[in-house]
């Protein structure tokens, strides 16, 4: 993607078409201070584009779609189920598209409640475009992992390729470096382990792979 604009190469696009059996749709920013118009391009309508180019490929199996637990953090609890959409993703990203972007800049927090930032409403409306454009007409699954940290075992224990989310703190920690913190003692911390969260995506593969 090119300053907004989705890019093919034809003739990698008809590699994609024609070979690909599984797509693990990954992709996204992370940031929660990114602007609407910047976080819906990447995370709703690039899910778009990769569930339709997914729906041309002769040999899909699974689409898999990484979301994440937050989408839904104006809930104390989050079912393994679809809710009813904050937005219809469509109309979003037809206005993110033609909006002046001080006007967007100004209505952002008006028009993403009652999420607290543009990554998590984004990320939700991604859920509705996989629903709407796979449902039915290719296997699709969506994974909703909490914050993802460095392994517990495999391949190593500890490992990380980035220090995002509470990877710094715990660096930092381990280091020596930051010897205090100041916290909620009695808050749960939602860490999921990064290998954990590859073991579910095969096991979840297997199994959408599977059935009949």
């Amino acid at each position: 993607m090119l300053g907004g604009i989705t890019v093919y190469v034809p003739k990698i696009e008809k590699i994609l078409i024609e070979e690909v059996h599984l797509v693990y749709h990954i992709a996204a920013s992370v940031r929660f201070d990114d602007s609407l118009r910047d976080a819906v391009i990447m995370n709703t309508r690039g899910t778009r584009e990769v569930a339709k180019l997914s729906k041309e490929m002769k040999h899909l199996e699974v689409f898999f779609h990484f979301s994440t637990t937050y989408c839904q953090s104006d809930k104390k609890v989050v079912e393994e189920k679809l809710y009813p959409p904050h937005a219809d993703w469509r109309k979003t990203i037809e206005v993110i598209e033609n909006a002046d972007p001080h006007v967007l800049e100004v209505l952002t927090s008006k028009y993403t409640e009652p999420l607290p930032n543009t990554y998590t409403f984004s990320k939700s409306l991604a859920e509705h475009v996989v629903n709407d454009l796979c449902d039915g007409q290719i296997p699709a699954i969506i994974l909703r992992p909490s914050i993802v940290i460095s392994t517990m075992l495999e391949p190593v224990t500890g490992w990380i390729d980035n220090f995002n989310g509470p990877v710094g703190i715990l660096v930092a920690s381990g280091k020596g470096i930051m010897r205090s913190v100041y916290a909620k003692p009695d808050v749960i911390a939602d860490y999921v382990p990064c290998d954990t969260v590859a073991q579910a995506t095969v096991i979840a593969t297997w199994k959408k792979g599977t059935e009949k």
